[in-house]
C-alpha cells in the first residue's frame, strides 16, 4: 500500500476517456471506476499487465493538436496514443511512483513510448514530446475517479 509523504505533485483531472474497442474513437466520461489489477472499467485496454491506464498532460495533448492544425504531418503516436486520464499539469514521474487520484491509487509502470522507426519525426531527428512524457500506470487500489479530482504523488514502499 502507499505511504503518505509530502505532496510533490498536485494535478487536476481534466478529462477521462474510455475506449470500448481498438481503433474506435474514445468516449469522454465524467466519472469512471478503476479496477485493481485491470484498468478503467469498460475500457478495451483494461486487461491487466503493465499498461492498464494511460496518462497524459494537457500540454502534451495541445502540442499534438497544434502540430496537426499547423499542417505538420503527425508522428505515428499521434493517432495511436490514447490517454485514459488527461491532467492539467505534466507528470514528471518514474516507474514505481504512486499516484492517488479520486478514490483510486495508481503506480506508474512505464514512462514514455519508444519511437517507431517509420515515424517521420524520428527519422528526421525531430523532437517528439511523447517520447518521454506520457505515462502508463497499474491500478493498485480501485475506486471512482471523476473529472475535477486532484491527483497527488505518494511514495510506494520498496
Amino acid at each position: 500500500m502507499f505511504y503518505h509523504c509530502t505532496m510533490v505533485l498536485r494535478a487536476k483531472v481534466l478529462g477521462l476517456t474510455r475506449y470500448r474497442a481498438k481503433g474506435v474513437p474514445g468516449e469522454a466520461v465524467q466519472c469512471a471506476r478503476f479496477l485493481a489489477g485491470l484498468g478503467m472499467e469498460g475500457d478495451f485496454y483494461a486487461r491487466g499487465g503493465e499498461r492498464q491506464v494511460s496518462l497524459l498532460s494537457l500540454e502534451e495533448r495541445q502540442w499534438m493538436n497544434a502540430r496537426a492544425e499547423q499542417g505538420f504531418p503527425p508522428g505515428l503516436c499521434f493517432g495511436r496514443y490514447k490517454e485514459n486520464i488527461l491532467f492539467d499539469a505534466g507528470l514528471s514521474l518514474v516507474p514505481g511512483a504512486g499516484i492517488a487520484v479520486g478514490e483510486a491509487a495508481l503506480e506508474v509502470s512505464a514512462g514514455g513510448k519508444r519511437c517507431f522507426s517509420q515515424c517521420h519525426l524520428s527519422g528526421k531527428g525531430q523532437p517528439c514530446i511523447l517520447a518521454g512524457r506520457n505515462l502508463f500506470a497499474k491500478v493498485v487500489r480501485g475506486g471512482l475517479v471523476r473529472a475535477g479530482d486532484y491527483a497527488q504523488v505518494e511514495e510506494v514502499p520498496a
